[in-house]
This record gives C-alpha cells, sequence and structure tokens, in this order.
C-alpha cells in the first residue's frame, strides 16, 4: 500500500512540475493561441491582433490575417486559475457582440449557474 501511495505522490509532483511548462508552451501547430487573464489582458500570444473584455465574462478576441478562415475552424478555450465555483466557456465566430467582425470570436465565461463571470483562459484556434 505504501508503494502506491508514494507512487501516486511522484506522479502528483510530477504533474505540477511539468503543467506550468505545458501551459506556456509554444503552440507550433495553431494557427493562433493566446493566454488571456480576467481583465482581458493578453499575456502571452501568436497570431491575435486584439482581445477586448467588453463587459463581466464576455470576451472578443479578433484573430490575425494568418488564420485561414476558408475551411472549418477548431477554437478551444480553457480556463486557467483557481475558482471556488465551476465555471463554463463557449466560444462564437464572427459574434454580433464584437460588432460581427469576420475574424472576431467571443468568449462567453459563466458560472454553473449561469451567471457571467470574469475568468482567465487559453485559447487556441486551429
Amino acid at each position: 500500500m505504501n508503494i502506491i501511495r508514494r507512487a501516486a505522490g511522484v506522479a502528483l509532483v510530477a504533474a505540477a512540475v511539468l503543467t506550468p511548462a505545458a501551459a506556456y508552451a509554444d503552440t507550433p501547430y495553431a494557427q493562433a493561441s493566446a493566454t488571456i487573464r480576467a481583465d482581458g489582458v493578453v499575456t502571452a500570444s501568436k497570431n491575435v491582433e486584439e482581445v477586448r473584455r467588453m463587459f463581466r465574462g464576455t470576451y472578443c478576441v479578433i484573430l490575425g490575417e494568418d488564420v485561414d478562415y476558408d475551411g472549418d475552424l477548431a477554437i478551444h478555450v480553457t480556463p486557467t486559475g483557481r475558482s471556488s465555483y465551476p465555471r463554463s466557456l463557449s466560444v462564437q465566430r464572427g459574434a454580433a457582440i464584437c460588432g460581427g467582425h469576420y475574424r472576431a470570436v467571443a468568449v462567453y465565461s459563466q458560472l454553473a449557474d449561469g451567471v457571467a463571470a470574469d475568468t482567465g483562459f487559453y485559447l487556441t484556434v486551429s
């Protein structure tokens, strides 16, 4: 039993050490990516022209001209940081909230009960 506990402890320590490195890794196969704080400030990005926090829980991300818009885009968002309450994120291309901009992606963040809430997130577009 002690061997299992030690192995689990080693795995948790390895995950804690590797997670921050993976979070800040380059995204060589993504067309665009960004790390965005809850206040809408971009701390790292690739092929992202602008990010605006429109109001609580709503962000507009303007992607660069090098993103291929002719085909399908896989857009992935992951919340960052710690929160006492579960949060969910969703995205919308060309959202009206972003002025219907062709290269815009709206990111909506909300608590489990549907109330809008600011949160930091990673965004990747493939």
